[in-house]
């Protein structure tokens, strides 16, 4: 029978709140803007889009980025999406909740035709 201690099996698992996990902070704006029908489910949006800066944090996932992004049709109430990266993949993307926390977020324009044609230089 073998038995592990808690310090020996700690370092099979790996370290969720890692900057490892999160990798660095993702080129969001190019890569939201390349996936955008997968985020609001429009290729061509009419809206006014906004988007937030990426912000890093700890989830049940494990570390991550966390990006919002603001739709605005005219007289309309703002609809909020929520958009999760780690190692600089898009790994989840929702209509935002509570907890998102985006309509607290500071946002500026988001020309997302430009960006999609506008790759990271790394």
């Amino acid at each position: 029978m073998l038995v592990l201690g808690g310090c020996a099996l700690s370092n099979l698992l790996p370290d969720w709140t890692s900057t490892d996990v999160a990798g660095p902070e993702p080129a969001y704006r190019f890569l939201i803007a390349n996936k955008l029908k997968e985020v609001i489910g429009d290729a061509a949006p009419t809206d006014t889009l906004t988007i937030s800066k990426a912000e890093r944090l700890d989830s049940l996932k494990g570390a991550s980025w966390r990006v919002c992004v603001k739709a605005q049709k005219f007289l309309l109430p703002p609809r909020y999406y929520a958009v999760f990266f780690q190692r600089e993949q898009m790994v989840d993307s929702r209509l935002s909740v509570l907890i998102d926390q985006c309509e607290l977020q500071s946002y500026s324009a988001f020309d997302w035709q430009a960006e999609a044609n506008n790759p990271p230089v790394r």
